[in-house]
């Protein structure tokens, strides 16, 4: 009996050996100067495709002495859902000559003291005409916040409208930057399906003017109302982007698979379509592991559209996923469906943050991919002083260098697990020794002789 507790507590205590970094398939070297307690680093999109847990539970931070240090994963920011109700923006058209660049039209524009447009004329040239129409000039400045999106309403005629727009903004009506480019505008019935493009949404800060233009070759854009939503405070956050080549899938009409090589915690989906002028029904399914089934996650319409000389797509698509390597188009095939080719997927998402505590004397080292580690991350507000608060502790940037190999790719496989096996083993042999002895001792107190009964006689 003693041995085999021995046995036990053996397996048990091999089993709390700390980890290595050679535990681990993959490792990143990490630049930080150690002058400071905590840095932090953006996961990168490699990260994705060697570890083996959704929740990057088996990552590791490890210090020069190969010792693990404390880390934790920051929360992803979120963008705010409040509803703010849209505004209409005051919109001035803005007209030239052909040869004349945007930024070269001579305007005349009357403001209030406080910013606001009162109207705008263009100077012509002596003896020209007014001049074509080359885009229009919003006026933002009543507005407190940023504007996030743009909402338009134009008259498009009876063969409907597909073209491309640049919003830029301004605070001086000199100096203009970029807030969207090439955003596609689309009214359309194509195939028996009723298109409508009108929303736009931007980047960037708060600007006082927007002014929104399109390439000369294609046809302007009549008749432009504006409305603004308003941001909650927030803007739109940076995304990631890879691009993922899928096939087409065996004995299966309009279905196409996609492996993206890893868990990748994404939220935005572009499709692009193979061939011009289509536009299909797509049904969007997931699963984690290729032998499960599929789970629809959602339905969308996706297009690739051209009108003279501007072509458009359909937009990014909002989903939700959670970790699913695997991924599968479902192509609706009324219309023909998808003709000939396979679609190219693009999936975005805002980068995760990991923060670790500098302890110990560098070099510093991430490490990943283990597909026996549990997760050994702290919660953000313990390793972070101050989390969420005016007071929050200092924490300074790190970057990451090459991915090195370290175990290699068998790591990202789970082996036998003898230790494991060891302990439930010496368990259950101490379980049924246990009970032989107690089965030893039941068959000999019922095998054994009745004592003498002492009677004593009175006389």
């Amino acid at each position: 009996m003693t041995t085999v507790v021995l046995l036990g507590l053996l397996a048990y205590g091999s089993a709390l050996v700390a980890e290595r970094p050679e535990d681990f398939a993959y490792g990143m070297p990490i630049h930080a100067d150690a002058q400071d307690a905590l840095y932090e680093i953006e996961i990168p999109a490699a990260i994705y495709h060697g570890v083996t847990r959704s929740d990057l539970g088996d990552i590791r931070v490890f210090n020069g002495q190969g010792e693990e240090v404390p880390h934790a994963l920051r929360p992803r920011a979120v963008t705010s859902t409040d509803t703010t109700p849209a505004v209409s923006l005051p919109v001035f058209p803005l007209s030239g000559e052909a040869s004349d660049k945007l930024e070269d039209l001579s305007v005349r524009i009357e403001k209030r003291s406080d910013g606001t447009i009162v109207s705008i004329r263009g100077q012509a040239k002596a003896g020209a005409a007014q001049g074509k129409l080359r885009g229009y000039l919003l006026d933002a400045s009543a507005l407190k916040q940023p504007v996030q999106a743009l909402r338009f309403d134009w008259q498009s005629g009876a063969d409907g409208f597909v073209g491309r727009i640049r919003i830029e903004g301004s605070d001086n009506l000199s100096a203009w930057s970029t807030v969207a480019d090439g955003a596609a505008l689309v009214r359309l019935s194509f195939g028996g399906h009723q298109l409508q493009q009108d929303r736009v949404e931007l980047r960037g800060g708060k600007f006082k003017y927007l002014r929104v233009s399109w390439p000369e070759s294609q046809r302007p854009v009549e008749s432009l109302t504006v409305l603004a939503e308003p941001a909650a405070g927030t803007v739109s956050l940076r995304r990631v982007w890879q691009k993922i080549t899928g096939e087409a899938v065996a004995g299966k009409a309009g279905e196409y698979s996609y492996d993206l090589g890893g868990p990748f915690p994404f939220d935005r989906l572009r499709v692009e379509l193979p061939q011009v002028n289509s536009l299909v029904q797509l049904h969007i399914l997931a699963r984690a592991k290729a032998s499960e089934d599929w789970h629809p996650v959602t339905n969308a319409t996706a297009y690739r559209l051209r009108d003279r000389d501007a072509e458009v797509t359909s937009p990014e698509i909002a989903l939700t996923s959670h970790g699913e390597r695997h991924w599968l188009l479902r192509i609706d095939q009324k219309g023909g469906g998808l003709g000939e080719g396979v679609p190219v997927i693009s999936i975005g998402w805002v980068p995760q943050k990991l923060v670790f505590a500098a302890r110990g004397a560098p070099p510093f080292q991430l490490a990943y991919g283990n597909a026996k580690a549990k997760s050994a991350a702290y919660s953000i507000d313990s390793l972070i002083p101050g989390y969420k608060t005016d007071a929050e502790f200092k924490v300074k940037a790190a970057s990451l260098g090459e991915q090195a190999t370290l175990a290699g790719p068998a790591r990202l496989s789970a082996p036998m697990d003898y230790k494991k096996w060891a302990l439930w083993g010496s368990l259950i042999l101490g379980v049924l020794v246990l009970g032989g002895m107690a089965y030893r001792l039941t068959r000999q107190v019922s095998n054994a002789p009745a004592d003498s009964q002492v009677t004593d006689k009175s006389k």
